[in-house]
């Protein structure tokens, strides 16, 4: 009898039809993202989004029915980059390098994705709106979850007694800065522009900050003088 083949497992090349919707509805969110960022939803307009994207306007209709349809979209692509982060917050990892993993993480999407950043940033000052019941209450689930992770390492003798809470929210503050307020860190270490090696400075000064104030102090080695 003939052996069966193995299923091929190499990535199937996606149809001429799904490169260019990729590429179109790639053009539109980076383009409307840098539109929503500096001008809100309210100031941002279709006509808008498709010139800065280089598509028709109905192009813009044809992958997206709404404006906001496009804002909803940046708003979950962001939460997913956040929720990819968290996953380095895990029971299984000691402290120390779970927590250095996650500071590189969230760093290096505020490098990546400063616009994006931003923009959330902005809709949170207008008060969240956009934000539905299920998004809330997943950012207050998989929070939870790793404020768990964290009173476990706590109750283990792995880091000092912290809140949790507070404790994510400096890091998340921390992170963000170099996005949100790119000029004025670009300003303050006297460049004109964040670069990669910045962000590699951030990252050390961070992470040596947090865990030296949350991890608990090596047990004294002094050998007693007889």
């Amino acid at each position: 009898m003939p052996r069966e083949k193995a299923p091929d497992k190499r990535r199937t090349p996606k149809a001429p039809e799904e490169r260019i919707r990729a590429r179109n509805e790639s053009a539109i969110l980076r383009a409307a993202v840098e539109l929503f960022a500096r001008k809100g939803f309210d100031g941002t307009r279709i006509t808008e989004i498709a010139e800065a994207s280089g598509l028709p306007k109905a192009n813009v209709y044809y992958y997206f029915e709404t404006k906001e349809a496009i804002y909803a979209t940046l708003i979950e692509r962001l939460l997913q980059g956040w929720d990819k982060a968290l996953e380095h917050i895990r029971a299984d990892r000691e402290p120390r390098e779970a927590i250095t993993a996650y500071i590189a993480a969230k760093l290096d999407y505020s490098r990546r994705h400063a616009t994006e950043s931003r923009f959330f940033a902005n809709e949170i000052l207008r008060g969240g709106g956009f934000l539905s019941r299920v998004q809330r209450r997943h950012m207050r689930e998989i929070t939870h979850e790793r404020v768990e992770v964290v009173e476990g390492w706590v109750r283990e003798g792995k880091l000092r007694p912290v809140d949790p809470r507070h404790f994510f929210m400096m890091m998340w503050a921390t992170t963000q800065f170099y996005a949100d307020f790119a000029e004025v860190a670009a300003m303050t270490v006297g460049k004109a522009k964040l670069g990669i090696a910045d962000f590699n400075e951030a990252q050390d000064a961070i992470v040596s900050t947090i865990l030296q104030g949350c991890l608990p102090c090596p047990a004294s080695s002094a050998v007693e003088v007889s």
